[in-house]
């Protein structure tokens, strides 16, 4: 019969062990955050002190920043209860904010581990919570990379089409030529992506350890692919917004609406290569380039207006990121470790029918 004290200090042995993991990863996240701010402040300082800024459209912007990840929160929860998971939707959100910041970190992997780490706590298998992750910033960057080809003829003025290449100069020439294939390759492809993405994730899931013939295995739908493809429109239609308010902290003019599109087009392709650079954490230096560019392209905006809002949006997001972390890891911590410590004390309901 096994020593019951050996088996308590290994108990606590492994508590302190994964709280000290956990600090850990929080204080080398933060070190990189701090790092990469200090840096990006050091080096535009100058332009943004140059002129006058209304920080009430910056604290707008950095609202209808925090919101338009929300759809994209939703659809992350929605794919881990299709895997047989059971997490509420603000612990999903606490673990996807609390995730923005491992992009700082050179890799980008550490998205991924903040995030599975962190729903551990609720209970979410860590494979369950790494592929759903996975898949979703996948599926959030391609539609935006996707929305960007689009938005290319109402985005990308005439002018500027000489400093582009030339398949785009002819997407502009044919506005309704990217929204047409978008829609025929959407419709024929998501059956496939679905079957694909059920099998992959059967496969991956499987282990000694985690899974079993009766737990559930991941079942993704079609229609819940569709819902979050129109969620993750509205994602970056908010996005857009965030910028739009941003260009409105330097400008008298205020929002210009006939700009939206233009918005969108900066922030999707921005967010999108910048997350296919992965030597740069965060896309840094690639998202200011591409916002800057597609704005520039605006005589309402003009090359200043660009360059400094590119800086601007930059610092509105990273402050929203750690403000949103540093409150949902801990309003929402403290309920999500009680609820798990609830559920491991709360005897099955298969034991309260032999009881």
């Amino acid at each position: 019969m096994p020593d019951k004290s050996a088996v308590s200090a290994k108990t606590t042995g492994s508590a302190l062990a994964w709280k000290l993991t956990k600090w850990g990863l929080l204080a080398l996240v933060l070190y990189f955050v701090w790092q990469q701010g200090a840096q990006l402040y050091a080096q535009q300082q100058a332009a943004i002190t140059e002129i006058q800024i209304r920080p009430i459209w910056l604290i707008l912007a950095g609202v209808c920043y925090f919101i338009a990840w929300l759809p994209t929160v939703w659809f992350w929860q929605k794919l881990m209860l299709a895997s047989g998971e059971q997490v509420d939707f603000w612990p999903t959100a606490r673990a996807y904010y609390c995730g923005h910041l491992g992009k700082y970190i050179p890799g980008k992997v550490t998205v991924l581990l903040i995030r599975a780490t962190l729903l551990k706590e609720s209970g979410v298998r860590v494979s369950i919570a790494a592929v759903t992750a996975a898949y979703e910033t996948l599926a959030v960057m391609g539609v935006g990379l996707v929305l960007f080809l689009a938005l290319i003829p109402f985005a990308i003025s005439a002018d500027q089409l000489d400093q582009w290449p030339a398949w785009i100069r002819y997407i502009q020439s044919h506005p309704f030529l990217v929204p047409t294939l978008i829609l025929v390759v959407l419709f024929v492809s998501l059956p496939l992506v679905a079957r694909l993405l059920n099998l992959f994730s059967k496969k991956f899931t499987r282990s000694n350890v985690e899974a079993s013939a009766a737990e559930p295995q991941p079942e993704f739908s079609l229609r819940l692919l569709y819902a979050g493809v129109l969620m993750f429109l509205l994602s970056w239609s908010l996005h857009g917004l965030s910028l739009g308010m941003t260009l409105a902290s330097i400008s008298d003019q205020g929002l210009v609406w006939q700009e939206w599109p233009r918005w969108i087009a900066a922030v999707s392709a921005a967010y999108a290569l910048g997350f296919l650079a992965l030597f740069a954490p965060a896309g840094l230096g690639v998202r200011e380039g591409v916002i800057s560019a597609i704005l520039a392209g605006s005589p309402l905006i003009g090359d200043v207006n660009a360059f400094v809002a590119a800086i601007l949006i930059r610092i509105v997001s990273f402050t929203s990121e750690l403000l949103s972390a540093f409150i949902l890891y801990y309003s929402i911590g403290s309920q999500a470790s009680s609820a798990a410590e609830t559920g491991r004390n709360e005897p099955s309901s298969e034991t309260n029918e032999i009881l």
